[in-house]
């Protein structure tokens, strides 16, 4: 016993899953009874001095919605640091959501623990399925040095410890514990069975004295264990009963032990005391490993419409609404929507729970999800469609000028683009010359424009297609009322003075500006001969044999009736084939991993028979489709261990798009699923000779092994696939392969027979349990409580949007971050009138370096500052030169959370005339600048007239 810790710290504390084998509204039922619980003990209970309410503040938000009564209560407890709250507003699966939503949740945990009290500092993290790279960095931005968890090391465990320091990729580090056994290894002193703390059941101390002794007892086998620490909770637990009998009589088995309930702040003071920093071992990169606990990878590819839908709200938000708020705040004078925009993104971080996102809990679980996605969608289209309207007004002040139609095209992004537009236009009854129409910029420059169709409709109320974003929503909602009520709606060039007159618009608008827009307007009126600027046409589409030919300037694409295609770089004329096979495998897992049956087999569409035709063909956008029958295994067979012999078919449709301005290919693949148990992917055969494939991440581009590395010895062996956030590239020498995604996680690479790479991005998972305990993959341990979960089978029509993009270089220099965000986020459109439109042109925010990514352009949190937040995406030290659109006063960095650092190093430097800031950034550095610009008189986008 002699070689046992002398210091034992126990924390007590509850892990509360918000949602997962039950729903949020049943689980806080029980929460308030847990939390009223916590309360009292440590309000009544001299021996119970400390509690953690696990290290996220929406614990406590949702406890003080339900027992508002109790608000004084927690601020006296917290003052007193009796209870420790944050710095987190929820845990999060850390590799399925973005950067900024990462650091938004550490802003939302400050606010709510600051309005009660104060904030726990603590990076505590205890059941993530592992952890990013940049996690180090993240928290030292929020004024944190440590980093508590469970999931993740690999074979360097042994060396690591229990305590080491942990690197991010800038060298910024924290100390790293690993929690020995996980956060429950002291939950249920006294127990026979850890579940028995949720029942009366009498705690008996020899049994707290014998799990104890094998802990520590354990914690000895490695370095850093001393002190201990003993984690005295588990998931949805109430506070120990009869702690101070507990204790008593752990100090009597282990009489050179000493025990003490502490915070996890006493317990890193303590652990600083006996060490320093500098001699802990050192660690850097992502923790992915299982070899202590399950890591749980195939959650990045279960419920993947999940992580679809996630993905267009983190965009919405962060890269469309925020940046555009900015735009009319700091241009216009217009209010900063604070409130509304901490609704969205509070509603959207309540998705981000491992739990949740992940697609690991109940089928009602998720589609509480799909409200919670649905309101953060509905809030900030409907935010940006009303900033939008006061670009360009639907209504003019005299009716008669509502025929002054104009197109307001605004550019979220910080870097100016050329993108092809597309509109449906609804032009009053009020005598339009459609022979004359034209379509001219705010020069009165004619602009090169094309009405693909034409039709007279009856208005009907409620319905106003100009205010909607984006194309594809306004045809959704007019194919349905020409569905619905067709033939009472549509007339014809008689009705042209009762009806209004719809047009499907393309034309091309150049120089978008960064955080901008432009305003093009419809004329009717003869206007003098102006050569419109040139337009990248396509040299066309057509059909050759059974193929589809589609090419611009930049790609010529060859799809075949199989879905496959042929995709060929005009610049370097390298090609690559067969790419876009679909493959189909049985999946045996359940909602946690991915597992292969006993006697398994894929079904790949190559050489299915389809029809290809050509869709869209225009001097600015060329498509083709395909449609055919993939026919699958209907399922298992009933033991699980083979695919069934009978088959059901699934209809699938392809279809691939490129547009004039643009040097990559767009895919959409709709999946009409039948079929259960099996796991979808597209494959990329690229040809492409490397050993490593580089991937998108947060705040960080991670460069992996083509194959991945594992042991048959962990816990949880590593699967062969990887995370990814927008997009992953393979390359050579002479450039490479980019592939774009939206919402769609996790990619597997592999070399074929020739060396090549290929690329297998996974669409679809189809399973319907919860968990399961027969899992090879994870050597038959269950990971969750056994539930039917059928709904995570995803039957019925699904849709996936990736894209490819040929590069030459490298990824940062061939502007792979950009083209990305410009496939994502397309321009926002909007129908209005130029009575009180404000004038266009101008950008608000232009970034100039290829190597610097933008996470985040909007308002402070305190004070009318222009918050933009950078990451160097490099190894190299760079400067990034922003580009304003007002006078700058003032700039400054600030950390995470938006406090002043103290800058003496690498201060932001305001140019001459206060145009430009120039931002030096060190390799891999997160960087927040606040930036006070000049208030104008006048608009911004009136400045420039």
């Amino acid at each position: 016993m002699s070689n046992l810790p002398r210091q034992a710290f126990i924390v007590s504390h509850t892990h509360w899953d918000r949602e997962w084998y039950q729903t949020f509204s049943r689980f806080r039922v029980n929460l308030a009874d847990v939390v009223g619980k916590i309360l009292d003990t440590l309000t009544n209970d001299p021996d119970f001095k400390h509690f953690i309410l696990d290290g996220q503040s929406a614990v406590l938000e949702d406890y003080l919605e339900a027992v508002p009564a109790d608000r004084d209560r927690v601020r006296r407890l917290m003052a007193r640091g009796a209870l420790a709250v944050g710095p987190w507003y929820i845990l999060p699966d850390e590799f399925l959501v973005s950067g900024e939503a990462t650091a938004r949740n550490l802003i939302f945990g400050r606010k709510i623990s600051i309005s009660c009290g104060r904030v726990q500092k603590v990076g505590y993290m205890p059941d993530s399925f592992g952890h990013l790279a940049q996690i180090p960095q993240i928290l030292r931005l929020a004024g944190i040095d440590s980093f508590i968890f469970t999931r993740g090391l690999g074979d360097e465990a042994s060396e690591l410890g229990w305590l080491f320091q942990w690197l991010a990729p800038d060298g910024t580090d924290v100390l790293a514990v690993n929690q020995c056994d996980g956060y429950c290894n002291a939950g249920g002193l006294g127990l026979a069975e850890l579940w028995h703390a949720h029942t009366n059941r009498a705690a008996d101390p020899q049994l707290a004295v014998e799990k104890v002794g094998e802990l520590l007892a354990k914690m000895t086998t490695r370095p850093g264990a001393e002190p201990a620490l003993l984690n005295n909770g588990c998931d949805h637990f109430p506070p120990q009963r009869e702690l101070g009998t507990m204790l008593e009589a752990l100090r009597q088995a282990f009489p050179c032990t000493t025990f003490e309930q502490v915070r996890f702040e006493d317990y890193l003071k303590a652990v600083r005391a006996i060490t320093g920093d500098a001699e802990r071992p050192r660690w850097s990169g992502e923790l992915l490993g299982g070899r202590d606990h399950l890591i749980l990878s195939g959650v990045w590819s279960t419920r993947m419409y999940l992580k679809q839908q996630n993905e267009i709200c983190q965009n919405l938000l962060s890269r469309v609404v925020e940046p555009l708020c900015a735009l009319a705040t700091f241009g216009h004078g217009d209010q900063w929507p604070a409130g509304l925009l901490d609704i969205a993104w509070k509603e959207l971080l309540r998705n981000h729970p491992h739990d949740s996102i992940c697609g690991c809990s109940t089928d009602a679980v998720h589609k509480d999800m799909e409200t919670r996605f649905a309101t953060v969608i509905q809030t900030g289209e409907q935010i940006a469609s009303r900033l939008m309207n006061r670009l360009s007004p639907m209504f003019a002040e005299d009716e008669k000028n509502d025929r002054h139609a104009v197109i307001t095209v605004a550019n979220p992004l910080p870097t100016v683009r050329d993108e092809v537009v597309e509109r449906l236009v609804v032009l009053p009854p009020v005598g339009y010359d459609l022979d004359n129409l034209r379509l001219v910029d705010e020069t009165g420059k004619a602009v090169a424009f094309r009405i693909l169709k034409k039709r007279y409709l009856e208005r009907f109320w409620g319905i106003d297609y100009r205010s909607e974003l984006y194309f594809e929503d306004q045809l959704d909602t007019l194919d349905t009322y020409l569905h619905r009520f067709g033939d009472r709606i549509i007339g014809t060039e008689d009705d042209q003075g009762t009806h209004d007159c719809f047009l499907i618009l393309q034309f091309l608008a150049k120089d978008l500006p960064a955080v901008g827009f432009r305003q093009y307007q419809l004329v009717d009126k003869p206007i003098p001969a102006v050569t419109p600027a040139p337009v990248f046409i396509p040299t066309g589409a057509r059909i050759d044999g059974e193929d589809a030919i589609l090419e611009n300037k930049y790609l010529r694409v060859e799809l075949h009736p199989d879905g496959t295609f042929d995709l060929t770089d005009l610049h370097t004329d390298r090609r690559f084939t067969g790419l876009n096979l679909l493959e189909d495998t049985e999946d045996t897992g359940d909602e946690y991993d991915y597992c292969p049956a006993e006697t398994g087999f894929s079904v790949f569409s190559a050489g299915c028979e389809g029809k290809v035709r050509i869709s869209d063909s225009s001097d600015f956008l060329v498509g083709a489709e395909t449609t055919f029958r993939f026919d699958l295994p209907r399922s298992l067979e009933r033991d699980r261990k083979s695919r069934h012999r009978r088959t059901t078919p699934c209809d699938v449709t392809i279809r691939v798009t490129l547009r004039a301005c643009s040097s990559r290919v767009d895919v959409e693949t709709e999946f009409n699923n039948r079929a259960f148990d099996h796991r979808l992917r597209t494959w990329f055969p690229t040809g492409i000779h490397t050993q490593e494939v580089v991937s998108d991440g947060q705040f960080m581009l991670n460069t992996r092994p083509v194959e991945r590395p594992t042991n048959p010895e962990w816990v949880q062996p590593a699967p062969p696939t990887w995370p990814q956030q927008d997009w992953s590239a393979l390359l050579d020498s002479k450039g490479g392969l980019a592939i774009f995604n939206r919402g769609l996680p996790e990619f597997q690479t592999w070399q074929d027979d020739d060396r090549g790479v290929v690329f297998a991005l996974t669409l679809l998972r189809c399973v319907d349990w919860l968990s399961r305990d027969d899992l090879p993959t994870r050597k038959n341990t269950n990971a969750g409580p056994t539930i039917h979960t059928p709904d995570a089978q995803c039957i019925g029509r699904q849709v996936f949007r990736y894209a490819l993009a040929p590069f030459s270089g490298d990824p940062l220099t061939s502007n792979l971050v950009s083209r990305s965000e410009m496939y994502r986020v397309p321009p926002v459109t909007h129908q209005g009138v130029t009575d009180q439109m404000r004038p266009g042109g101008q950008s608000l925010v232009r970034k100039t370096n290829p190597r610097v990514s933008i996470t985040a352009i909007k308002q402070a949190e305190r004070g009318r500052l222009l918050v933009i937040r950078l990451v160097n995406l490099s190894s190299e030290e760079v400067i990034e030169v922003l580009e304003l659109g007002l006078p700058v006063l003032d700039a400054e960095k600030a950390n995470l959370l938006e406090a002043t650092l103290d800058m003496e190093r690498d201060p932001v430097f305001v140019s001459h005339g206060g145009a430009k800031i120039k931002v030096p950034l060190q390799p891999f550095e997160i960087a927040t600048v606040a930036i006070e610009l000049e208030e104008p008189e006048l608009d911004l986008m009136e400045l420039e007239s």
